[in-house]
């Protein structure tokens, strides 16, 4: 069976309730399915019947699987704070900056979406896509609450963002999926207390 996707190419009106009820559906559907399947889970197929609704419609609001992909995820609490919410000192920060991801972490159904998410970006292309995207986004806010830090003297000069980001997520992850040890906000919060003080200057 060929799906027809001819019309994909002219954009839903947004000002429809109908229109914008259909896609809160659609958004309802696909996050369900990543929590309780995953990332592989998400397909235009596989959300239009979740959805009940034609896999034409799911391609007019989302062309690319990585479009769909992207505001499922998004929709499900991928957060990146605003610089603006980024107002020091760094600890305040880095926890700001943290705060969903622990959320996720510490939650029994959300981290193993988090874990599949992981697994499935080492074959999947469209994953791999979307998560470099967000993982982007993720460390420029990082680098903004790093270069401010930096310039009220509560971090070292040299340090390097990514390979900070790296270390405190990495922790996080560790912790949570390869440990027995039990991951809760006081362990995050001794991870960033431990980063702020190796990590301050002289």
């Amino acid at each position: 069976m060929t799906t027809d996707t001819s019309d994909a190419l002219s954009a839903p009106r947004s000002d429809d309730p109908r229109v914008e009820r259909t896609r809160a559906a659609v958004i309802e559907a696909a996050s369900d399915l990543l929590v309780s399947e995953g990332p592989g889970a998400i397909t235009h197929a596989n959300v239009a019947a979740a959805a009940n609704v034609s896999r034409t419609t799911v391609y007019n609001h989302w062309p690319t699987r990585e479009d769909l992909l992207r505001t499922t995820i998004d929709s499900v609490g991928r957060f990146t704070p605003d610089e603006s919410d980024l107002t020091g000192p760094i600890r305040t920060d880095l926890a700001t900056l943290c705060e969903h991801l622990v959320a996720d972490l510490i939650d029994d159904q959300r981290a193993p979406m988090i874990a599949n998410l992981m697994e499935r970006a080492l074959h999947d292309a469209a994953v791999v896509s979307v998560r470099d995207e967000f993982a982007a986004l993720f460390e420029q806010a990082f680098r903004v609450a790093f270069v401010r830090a930096i310039e009220r003297g509560e971090l070292r000069a040299d340090i390097d963002v990514h390979r900070s980001l790296a270390s405190i997520v990495g922790s996080f992850l560790f912790a949570r999926f390869m440990s027995s040890d039990e991951f809760d906000r006081a362990y995050a919060d001794r991870v960033l207390d431990d980063f702020v003080r190796v990590n301050a200057p002289g």
